[in-house]
């Protein structure tokens, strides 16, 4: 059953509510138009300003006997008109009724569909906690496939939803970077880890870390060694030069020759013998 014949029916149930045949005029004219998201939202935006059209409509969504999908031609009109209510029975319709069952159900092609819906609603902080279900989904799946774990998500999918949420594609580039930078200490190679170019990775990575890449994988390096020379007594200088790949022993005191002669690193070094 299509919902526009549910809410016509709910129309016809409550008179003064003349709102709902609009409403229902207006989804069917989107279907039939073939309307884009953003299209639908702007359409829909005023009929969601109707407080009590909007909490007939979504008492009579929530009276279904099935959960609203994509297999429901008119779905993402009402969609849209939903998500475009701030009042709280429409939000939490919308988060606990919807997403959540979507989630725990591994509704793919509809977490897609919002991760569309959130990209043209972008700044609106009612619909924070809907954003963050999404993102999360999506992110899991993206963690349990870096770690080569089985996960039903296809890469397009995930690919999908980082291209839409900016949210989620900060969220999983800095996970990638926390996973790589043990396997590296050069920008480059952690571009190649990521599957960027060097210059976007470059810009991605000075937008989100305020800083150069090259200047994080030394401040990390930097950190490991420190954490050797203070945990690890028992290691000489060459075993920690080793341990955090240094060819050398030269290599390694030429590591440390910007830092500064006092600085505690500096202070540090020289106190451990450079024993073979």
């Amino acid at each position: 059953m299509k919902l526009t014949d549910l809410l016509r029916r709910t129309a016809e149930a409550n008179p003064q509510a003349a709102t709902l045949h609009s409403i229902a005029d207006k989804a069917e004219e989107l279907v039939e138009k073939r309307y884009s998201v953003r299209r639908m939202l702007r359409e829909m935006e005023s009929f969601a300003r109707d407080t009590e059209a909007m909490r007939l409509t979504v008492d009579a969504l929530r009276q279904l006997p099935y959960l609203p999908t994509l297999e429901q031609q008119d779905y993402k009109p009402y969609m849209a008109l939903v998500a475009c209510s701030p009042e709280n029975f429409a939000y939490c319709y919308l988060s606990n009724d919807l997403v959540a069952v979507y989630e725990a159900g591994y509704r793919t092609a509809e977490l897609m569909f919002f991760c569309d819906l959130l990209r043209c609603m972008r700044g609106r902080s009612y619909l924070n906690c809907v954003t963050n279900r999404v993102c999360d989904y999506f992110f899991r799946a993206r963690r349990d496939a870096l770690r080569h774990i089985a996960t039903p998500l296809k890469e397009f999918e995930m690919q999908y939803a980082e291209s839409r949420m900016k949210e989620l594609e900060k969220a999983v580039f800095m996970l990638k970077v926390k996973m790589y930078k043990w396997h590296t200490f050069t920008a480059e190679n952690m571009a190649r880890m990521c599957g960027m170019s060097y210059s976007h990775f470059r810009e991605r990575f000075e937008t989100y870390y305020g800083c150069s890449a090259t200047e994080w994988l030394r401040h990390e390096r930097i950190c490991r060694i420190m954490e050797d020379m203070t945990y690890r007594p028992e290691l000489t200088l060459k075993e920690v030069a080793e341990r955090n790949h240094f060819l050398s022993k030269s290599n390694f005191h030429d590591f440390f020759v910007p830092i500064g002669k006092n600085s505690v690193t500096c202070r540090c070094f020289r106190n451990r013998r450079l024993t073979v």
